[in-house]
């Protein structure tokens, strides 16, 4: 395995290679929930493991469970921090990556909530989803292509007002254009529209351990 300051100085050259953009971290907590956004290019993944393995934090994400029957690449994976999920279960997904969070002592998951690259009329509710039922904050991570900046900037608790939240959150990254602009979105939560999503988003907490 690669240590955390060999992943720095990994980190530190592919920052070279990219002189016209300016990474800025603000500290994390022990657990949160990174939001990936305007997500319209595979260089933001990039971007973000540049400004965290420069910072000397691990991270996760969530990845495709078939991508993990692949031998070769499902050892890169694991050691970049990705957890297999079965994206066609869709409660189980969130309630899985539960577990993980109370069983570990630190915990940040990056998380791209539009879910493509592409122009969505809603985000994915799963980020929101694993942040009410750990009682995480979320914390914005973000590209912008006006400024060239990327980065992780402030971290906050969710009032759990879906609307209220993410009028903050729209309001964070309100002129920000992704590294492609045309396929930037606005983000919204079908459960904002939507009483019977916005009821199934806040639905009772399971308890029960996944077999």
């Amino acid at each position: 395995m690669i240590g955390k300051k060999i992943r720095k100085g990994i980190a530190r050259l592919l920052a070279l290679l990219l002189p016209r953009w300016k990474g800025k971290f603000e500290e994390l907590p022990q657990k949160t929930i990174i939001i990936g956004a305007p997500h319209t290019s595979n260089f933001d993944a990039l971007l973000m493991v540049i400004i965290l393995w420069s910072a000397e934090r691990e991270f996760n994400f969530l990845v495709k469970d078939e991508v993990m029957r692949i031998p070769v690449l499902k050892s890169v994976v694991r050691w970049l921090g990705g957890i297999p999920v079965n994206r066609r279960q869709s409660t189980n997904l969130t309630h899985g990556v539960s577990q993980i969070v109370q069983n570990s002592e630190t915990f940040i998951l990056c998380v791209t909530p539009k879910g493509t690259r592409g122009k969505r009329e809603y985000w994915k509710s799963g980020f929101y989803r694993i942040a009410y039922e750990n009682k995480l904050p979320l914390t914005f991570g973000f590209i912008d292509s006006n400024t060239r900046t990327y980065g992780t900037a402030e971290s906050f608790m969710p009032t759990w007002n879906i609307k209220e939240d993410m009028d903050r959150i729209r309001d964070f990254y309100d002129g920000m254009l992704g590294y492609n602009p045309e396929l930037s979105s606005e983000p919204r939560l079908r459960a904002e529209d939507d009483d019977a999503a916005a009821e199934h988003l806040l639905r009772p907490i399971m308890d029960d351990p996944i077999s």
